[in-house]
């Protein structure tokens, strides 16, 4: 491939912090006309070191930059980058939630549509109009942005990238925008990840496409070509439209070890035989939500992790919520241990009753300006207080350092110590901790909802060891997610809900055959 060839190219990138860390050695990607190229890898590989060089955040220690077949020197700044027609769109939302959507598509370009130190509304609300009717986006410009689903706001966050493009190199430039997205679908169910791929699929025709994602599937069926990092250095590169590439190949080459099939058979040696011959330890009798769900029913028994599965919008997430106590449902039973249940029960007397919950969200779930030690003992308090004069309990610093070692050895958490504090941490490795902390609970039931969401599958693979070893030792598990795959490797038994009703029950072999896993 000669160089002319590419939109964009770098070669050779190398970029180490503190004079130790290698987050990049030598890697050399290309972007065409028209593209969409996925980068690839665990948490900690270097894909966004490598993403913020292309947009100036970092500056290389060595390497260079190619564009149309010049070399350029590489950006100075973000705003350096538009210039060259590159744009990136950030994993956690960046959208802000109550301005309308035409105010939010021209944020920061005011002064560009003021005259006479008045803003040109109609004329943005008319430009607005136009852009989305050329990119092909459905929505009531007057609308709030957090009334939009979220793949309309992730629409929107695009649209807005490229109009910033196309306004700092002028209209009549011939620059094909290039747009980076760093994990646009975590937070999107798969009716949104559908929608927002068959949007990307028609920008494509004038843009083109650096998609940074931790969901294999989606990569190998929407990219033209994949680069896979690992460690800082370039592994493998396939050209999908010329060859064909397997999840199994690339789950191998992202994390160097165990694929999928070894998972399942791995959760074969733990499963739990003869599941219904073990004490029942929760009961739901016709649990009903106005407007959610209706008539829900399902025994729990110790060890059996049960899976609540469906498309967006069924009902799932609702039921678990209000076993958690989280959501108030309106009649129904809900029984653990063979003790009645009040359906208006606090989140904190749940916990006290043996339920832990486990949201996913790892904004919610940690104190991101607190040490790992701190949020691992947050749920933990029993194993890191002593009792002083038989009066208060005060922490013993030892014993909660000796517990958040234990996890962070166990679940494999890269930080320097115990004292990092959570939000310079990896979205994989902040997941490990909000899990380890209920992991060292132990509670008698944990509701699970998307425990994997946003992270890498070596990071999963480590969550998914632990939530098993956690069955094994019998606790029982309920499961909400969006992933086909994970209600495959960890639930006993599957409950298909739809439009907020129970419409069937699988066992885990009939899923996996249902799913053609």
């Amino acid at each position: 491939m000669n160089v002319g060839d590419a939109l964009l190219e770098v070669r050779n990138v190398t970029k180490t912090f503190n004079k130790v860390v290698r987050a990049l050695d030598n890697v050399s990607i290309e972007v065409r006309r028209n593209e969409m190229v996925s980068v690839v890898g665990e948490n900690g590989a270097g894909k966004s070191t490598l993403m913020k060089i292309l947009v100036g955040v970092y500056k290389p220690d060595s390497g260079k930059m190619y564009y149309m077949g010049r070399e350029v020197p590489f950006p100075e700044n973000p705003l350096d980058a538009l210039r060259r027609g590159i744009s990136i769109v950030y994993q956690e939302k960046g959208v802000i939630p109550h301005l309308k959507v035409y105010q939010f598509l021209f944020l920061g370009l005011e002064d560009r549509f003021t005259r006479l130190g008045r803003l040109q509304l109609e004329k943005i609300i008319g430009l607005a109009r136009s852009v989305f009717e050329e990119l092909g986006i459905k929505c009531d410009l007057a609308s709030s942005m957090y009334e939009l689903p979220l793949s309309t706001q992730k629409m929107v966050e695009i649209a807005r990238a490229i109009l910033n493009i196309k306004l700092m190199v002028g209209e009549g430039s011939n620059i094909t925008p290039i747009i980076i997205l760093d994990e646009p679908t975590a937070p999107l169910s798969l009716e949104e990840r559908d929608e927002l791929f068959s949007y990307l699929t028609s920008l494509k025709k004038s843009n083109s496409f650096i998609f940074v994602s931790h969901i294999i599937p989606e990569v190998i069926t929407f990219s033209d070509r994949i680069y896979v990092l690992r460690d800082g250095k370039l592994t493998a590169h396939h050209d999908v439209r010329s060859e064909k590439v397997f999840e199994e190949e690339l789950f191998k080459e992202i994390v160097g070890r165990a694929s999928y099939h070894e998972l399942w058979a791995r959760y074969e040696s733990v499963k739990v035989r003869d599941i219904d011959k073990k004490p029942t330890v929760l009961s739901v009798r016709n649990l009903t939500k106005r407007g959610y769900y209706t008539n829900i029913s399902f025994d729990l028994h110790e060890g059996e992790c049960v899976g609540l599965f469906g498309p967006a919008g069924c009902g799932k997430s609702e039921i678990a919520r209000s076993l958690y106590g989280d959501i108030v449902a309106d009649y129904g039973e809900v029984i653990v241990d063979g003790k009645k249940l009040k359906l208006r029960g606090e989140p904190h007397t749940r916990v006290r009753m043996g339920i832990g919950y486990f949201s996913g969200e790892t904004g919610k779930e940690l104190l991101l300006f607190w040490p790992i030690r701190k949020n691992l003992s947050l749920v933990n308090f029993d194993k890191v207080t002593k009792s002083s004069l038989k009066i208060v309990s005060v922490i013993s610093f030892k014993a909660e350092k000796s517990l958040a070692e234990r996890i962070m050895n166990k679940l494999r958490i890269k930080a320097p110590s115990v004292e990092a504090e959570c939000y310079s941490l990896s979205g994989g490795n902040k997941q490990k901790v909000s899990v380890g902390k209920w992991i060292e609970r132990a509670p008698r039931i944990l509701i699970l909802e998307d425990p994997t969401i946003g992270i890498d599958v070596g990071a999963r693979e480590d969550i998914y060891d632990a939530l098993l070893e956690m069955k094994k030792n019998g606790i029982s598990m309920i499961l909400v997610s969006d992933d086909p795959k994970e209600y495959a490797l960890l639930c006993d038994k599957i409950i298909y809900i739809k439009e907020g009703t129970s419409q069937a029950v699988y066992t885990n072999e009939e899923f996996r055959k249902v799913m053609g896993l």
